[in-house]
């Protein structure tokens, strides 16, 4: 089990009145890994938000590796966490590098520590590896460019696994002799790769297998074919029935492809004969639905972070109804629009608060800022102080401020409609992979109709 990086933290600083939750979520994270019995994860400069020091710390609380073959010592190059590992897989050995991106010379603080170009480091322990392994697996967050780079000049690394913060899902696509593929971000799902590894070391096509496959296709066509055939020339018995002649026109026209890729293949396989067998896989994406029962150990492990999160907002939490001198809370919006704010009422939005309390989450600074109007994730501290009317995602949070509104409509006007990118701050496919802007967007008002 491997992982590339770009786990630990959202951004590249931390959050002003979030540090300490921050570092939390993290070393939850790492020993949520170290449960689910993770070999090794990347170290990328989402790692090192909170400083290197802090990694190296945490990397002694967890029993898997954090692999960076490039992030050293200036002064003796010698790497700060382990370069690579051997993983036993069957009767394999498998090597696996770390690379860090250069771009995460500026989260290090102190200039004693430095980032290598991966080909000052890769050459050395290629060389090394390829004698001590049977296969060679790359976790790195440098950019795709610089990948497929390494994977043009190095035909003895077999698999690169990619990081960061951007792209989806990408299926494995070998471009000279090395695999290159990715999983979405946010562990939105989980990518698992089947491989039958040969002597070869070489990745090629299961031919064998593809035969089979196309014999049996061969099989079912036949099967069909001869059901129209049982009765005479179809092209006869089928002259009043055109549908069903087109059917079995159709059925021929794919029996004869069939044939053809089965003659090629068993031509190419018997031309190929004594010739050292190609390496194989099979890949799939499995999405980590919100419905999947959740491991009882990372199960507490969140919940203990959970409520240690929440008890430190709730410690800090000081109610300050005139707080925020902006914003005047939705009771007084009912003046003008009473229809508007009682469909709002209705609405998950009005209820946005309450989910977090039910949850015992309101003083989560990771949460609360979506939950509330007024807030966003860079003053998300400010929200443990917010006032009553405006603990919910109100009128203002969509509209726009409205103190100086309800003192004179006329000049000062308010959103009328709030654009996508709005509601996708709070919307994120992290927590609402759903969301469609023109759908739900209708949602908030519901049955009223919006002036």
């Amino acid at each position: 089990m491997l992982d590339s990086g770009a786990l630990l933290f959202k951004g590249l600083k931390l959050t002003r009145g979030q540090e300490v939750q921050e570092r939390l979520t993290a070393t939850t994270i790492a020993k949520s890994y170290d449960l689910m019995g993770y070999n090794a994860v990347g170290v990328s400069k989402y790692e090192l938000t909170a400083g290197l020091d802090f990694l190296v710390k945490l990397s002694k609380e967890v029993s898997f590796s954090w692999l960076s073959a490039n992030l050293v010592q200036k002064s003796t190059s010698e790497p700060i966490f382990t370069p690579y590992i051997t993983v036993p897989a069957n009767n394999l050995k498998i090597g696996v590098i770390g690379l860090t991106d250069p771009t995460a010379k500026n989260m290090l603080s102190t200039a004693a520590v430095t980032i290598l170009p991966w080909e000052k480091v890769l050459p050395v322990l290629l060389e090394k590896l390829k004698l001590q392994t049977d296969m060679i697996i790359v976790l790195s967050n440098l950019p795709p460019a610089e990948n497929r780079k390494i994977a043009e000049q190095f035909k003895d690394i077999h698999l690169i696994i990619q990081a960061g913060k951007a792209g989806g899902d990408i299926v494995p696509k070998a471009l000279n002799n090395t695999l290159i593929t990715q999983t979405a971000k946010q562990g939105k799902y989980v990518g698992i790769m089947n491989i039958n590894w040969r002597n070869s070391r070489q990745w090629g096509t299961d031919k064998a297998g593809r035969l089979k496959k196309q014999r049996n296709t061969l099989g079912r066509l036949n099967w069909q074919i001869s059901k129209y055939e049982k009765h005479g020339d179809p092209l006869e018995s089928l002259k009043k029935y055109p549908a069903k002649l087109q059917v079995y026109k159709r059925l021929l026209k794919q029996r004869q492809s069939v044939e053809q890729q089965v003659e090629r293949l068993s031509q190419e396989i018997n031309a190929s004969h004594g010739a050292p067998e190609p390496c194989t896989f099979k890949n799939r994406f499995v999405a980590m639905e919100t419905t999947m029962p959740d491991d009882q150990q990372v199960k507490e492990l969140v919940d203990k972070l959970n409520k240690k999160v929440n008890e430190m907002g709730k410690a800090r939490a000081k109610i300050n109804q005139n707080m925020h001198k902006k914003y005047s809370g939705w009771r007084p919006c009912g003046n003008c629009h009473a229809k508007i704010l009682a469909a709002w009422q209705k609405t998950k939005h009005a209820k946005a608060y309450e989910t977090l309390v039910e949850k015992k989450r309101q003083f989560n600074l990771d949460c609360i800022y979506c939950h509330v109007t007024g807030i966003s994730r860079s003053n998300a501290v400010d929200a443990l102080s917010i006032g009553v009317d405006l603990r919910e995602v109100s009128c203002e949070a969509c509209h726009g401020p409205g103190k100086k509104h309800l003192k004179d409509p006329e000049r000062f006007k308010l959103i009328a409609r709030p654009t996508a990118k709005l509601c996708l701050t709070c919307h994120t496919e992290e927590h609402d992979g759903s969301f469609d802007y023109e759908r739900d967007s209708k949602l908030v008002h519901q049955e009223a109709e919006v002036k």
